[in-house]
């Protein structure tokens, strides 16, 4: 596995808002920010987006399901499991 950071990083990463209620309250934004990320994971080339957020897994899924788009998307804990 090869690690590809992408250009929003640490307090620069954009994050959907799903853990504080953005989805429930914003559910527009929160889609259109899953999105977003999604887009700078494929200009980096990566097979794959890595979170640690159960809500942002589910937005990531989310609008991957409504394009063509074959960018997997794992829970960092499934990425351990898989190094055990």
């Amino acid at each position: 596995m090869k690690l590809i950071e992408m250009e929003r990083t640490k307090e620069y990463a954009w994050c959907c808002g799903a853990g504080g209620g953005v989805k429930e309250a914003f559910p527009d934004f929160a889609m259109w920010t899953a999105q977003e990320r999604i887009e700078e994971v494929k200009t980096t080339g990566a097979e794959a987006i890595v979170t640690a957020c159960p809500g942002c897994k589910g937005n990531f899924i989310e609008v991957l399901e409504q394009g063509r788009e074959r960018i997997k998307v794992y829970d960092i804990v499934e990425l351990v499991e898989r190094a055990m």
